[in-house]
Parts: C-alpha cells; structure tokens; sequence
C-alpha cells in the first residue's frame, strides 16, 4: 500500500508516495509533482532520503531553466524574470 510522506527539502516541501514491493524487496519512491520520477531504496528511512535527494535534483534543474517552482504547501521558490513572462513548475 502507498504511504504519503512529506518531504522536507531546501526547495520547499513536497509530499512521496512510498511503498515497499514485496516480490523485490524494495521500497519504491514516486514525487507526484514531478511525474515520471521513481526511485528506489532499501530501507524506508533511504527511501526518505532519497526523495529529498530527487526532489532537489529536479528543483535545481526547473530553477536552471527559470522557471518558478511551487511546493506541495503552496510556497514559490526561484525569481520571476523581469521579462514578464515564466513557468510554473506546480
């Protein structure tokens, strides 16, 4: 069954689903704002941990691409370009 954690990182927090695969062993870890991205870990607390590690991974990669990211609790993080125009990454 899939837990949801609150994940607590320097871009905001954000909540993963986690769940353990009996057949493999293995937790498995999936960011619901960041679709398509999956890990795995052997215990829950390297699950935990390696959330945290994916979510900054892709926080810094939409701030590379200026785009203004928007935690799961609502918060905005990056700076908006004085052109007028960015993305929201949500």
């Amino acid at each position: 069954m899939k837990k949801k954690y609150l994940i607590k990182t320097a871009y905001g927090d954000f909540y993963a689903l986690i769940w353990f695969d009996k057949r493999d062993k293995v937790y498995f870890v999936s960011i619901p704002t960041f679709p398509g991205v999956l890990t795995e870990a052997r215990s829950l607390a390297e699950a935990k941990k390696y959330a945290s590690e994916v979510v900054e991974l892709q926080c810094l990669s939409a701030l590379d691409e200026k785009k203004i990211i928007v935690d799961d609790t609502k918060r905005v993080h990056g700076k908006f370009a004085r052109s007028g125009t960015f993305s929201i990454v949500a």
